[in-house]
């Protein structure tokens, strides 16, 4: 495979891996683990599953701002002309205001209820006013809706300067320094992914750029014990209990992954243990006490990246919803110069 069918695989498989996890998780989400096993059996939720009205396929507020933010980009480089390329460093000041209106512009579309949007996002956006990373510190600003909208900012080449981009993005509604890290994390890896680093090596690029980070401890903690864990026979369900510090995973607990770091470490640890099966990774994410969405979603995101649109199933490629637009995106910021 070219280089440029490699890098368009891999952006695809990423649009296409967090649309799929996120609408997977999507019907589970807020149940229990008991719950979930109750409703669809010993193995969980397996297949694409209605919710709430919609048919199966529909994803959330993760996959719809992950799509804002790729418009956001595409918005960015036409106006800048920016590209891998071209020798200048990128304006990510312009960039997160490009991402942003593309936010708003969301926020006011008769899709945005239909994803149940998170409070702190409709919040930060109703009170118009995007948030840097010089505002003051949003005690509030810890959950998953930054995190869960930013592996799209991995896919255009911005190297050294993607773990930026992704905190400035994340920081637009939330502004935490776990939240911020958490969002620069996942996009330097998956620019590391698109790359062609192995997973593995990408996780521990991606690492190094972390420690650098103020604030990044609880961030680190979380990826450090999804690395560990995943090297070791551990339950699936008993490891996910581990990671992270604020929710319980347990059969009849409100679970984990509603806060940005148990997100991103979950999903580390899931695309870890299963990278060669994106089926089997998004499964254990989303079988969880949970935000079974958003831990889909970063799954789908990873192993998407890591292993390209070949390595998903044909069949949740075709029932996805907007899977066309969905490639569409992708293979427009594959085709931006490297």
């Amino acid at each position: 495979m070219s280089d440029a069918a490699l890098r368009e695989s891999r952006g695809c498989g990423c649009l296409l891996g967090l649309a799929i996890g996120d609408a997977l998780g999507a019907p589970v989400e807020f149940s229990t683990r008991a719950q979930i096993v109750a409703q669809y059996g010993p193995g969980g939720i397996q297949e694409l599953a209605p919710r709430a009205g919609q048919p199966a396929g529909a994803y959330t507020d993760d996959s719809q701002m992950s799509v804002a933010t790729v418009r956001g980009m595409l918005d960015w480089l036409a106006a800048t002309g920016w590209s891998a390329g071209g020798g200048r460093e990128p304006d990510l000041d312009a960039l997160a205001l490009a991402v942003w209106a593309r936010y708003v512009e969301w926020s006011r579309s008769p899709e945005c209820p239909q994803g149940s949007p998170g409070a702190q996002v409709m919040a930060s956006i109703k009170g118009g006013v995007p948030l840097t990373l010089q505002h003051p510190v949003n005690v509030w600003g810890k959950g998953c809706g930054g995190v869960m909208r930013v592996a799209p900012l991995g896919l255009i080449g911005l190297g050294r300067w993607a773990f930026e981009a992704g905190a400035r993005c994340a920081t637009l509604t939330h502004r935490h320094p776990t939240s911020d890290t958490a969002a620069g994390f996942l996009a330097q890896l998956v620019d590391h992914l698109l790359a062609d680093a192995p997973l593995p090596d990408a996780v521990a690029r991606a690492r190094e750029a972390l420690v650098g980070w103020p604030g990044h401890e609880e961030t680190l903690d979380a990826v450090d014990a999804a690395v560990r864990l995943a090297a070791a026979p551990t339950d699936v369900y008993e490891a996910i209990g581990q990671i992270g510090h604020v929710g319980v995973e347990e059969l009849s607990e409100h679970g984990k992954g509603w806060v940005a770091e148990e997100t991103l470490g979950i999903a580390l640890y899931c695309a870890l243990r299963c990278r060669d099966d994106y089926a089997a990774a998004v499964r254990a994410a989303v079988n969880i006490s949970g935000d079974s969405d958003s831990t889909g979603s970063v799954t789908g995101a990873i192993v998407g990246a890591a292993g390209g649109v070949e390595a998903i199933p044909s069949a949740w490629k075709e029932q996805v919803a907007d899977s066309g637009l969905l490639l569409e995106l992708g293979r427009r910021l594959a085709a931006i110069p490297a």
